[in-house]
């Protein structure tokens, strides 16, 4: 929000273009470089918002002095503001609420941007979680037929590949019955096209 501004910006180009002075940066590395530009930037970002926020309060206390002035004119036996006084009363009151509003808005887009940061720093504590489960529920040991207990992964592999494999391949052995168990019963069969 803050970069948003133009006033801003202009400020923050100049200071770059004013702390910046490439003859006397000759000799110093990338790091400290860049490290220096961000301590100054940060620094100076850190002021400009300072100043802003003053800026704003300054405005709002303005606004409810003038507001309260307002309604202070009116008094008691004046039920009917005259209608330049009740425009103006709103239009103080719009301005306070824009404000208002502003404020609001940059507070839900600060804590949303906050949550995003914090959610991706959860990503390693739940990496660590979920290895941990998948070594509980990884097979360490097998035994074979010989009741011998194996402990070679590539091993473990091939035996429960191999089990597989001969499931699969024993459904096939029976199709020939499957077969006969089908048109010993008048299943209705369905064309291509209704498909």
């Amino acid at each position: 929000m803050l970069l948003n501004n133009d006033w801003v910006t202009k400020k923050i180009n100049e200071e770059i273009k004013t702390s910046w002075n490439p003859s006397e940066n000759e000799h110093k590395t990338t790091q400290n470089l860049w490290d220096a530009a961000k301590s100054v930037l940060r620094g100076k970002l850190i002021g400009l918002q300072d100043y802003l926020k003053k800026q704003e309060k300054i405005l709002i206390n303005y606004l409810i002095s003038q507001l309260k002035e307002l309604e202070s004119k009116q008094t008691n036996k004046q039920k009917r503001l005259r209608a330049s006084r009740r425009k103006e009363i709103l239009k103080v009151r719009a301005e306070i609420n824009d404000i208002e509003k502003k404020k609001i808005i940059q507070k839900i887009n600060e804590t949303n941007s906050s949550f995003f940061e914090k959610i991706n720093k959860i990503d390693g504590p739940l990496a660590r979680v979920t290895k941990k489960q998948r070594e509980r529920t990884q097979i360490n040991e097998i035994r074979n037929k010989s009741v011998e207990i194996i402990t070679d992964t590539i091993e473990i592999q091939k035996i429960i590949k191999k089990y597989y494999e001969q499931l699969y391949i024993n459904k096939l052995d029976n199709l020939d019955e499957m077969n006969k168990f089908l048109e010993s019963h008048s299943i209705p069969k369905q064309n291509w096209k209704e498909i």
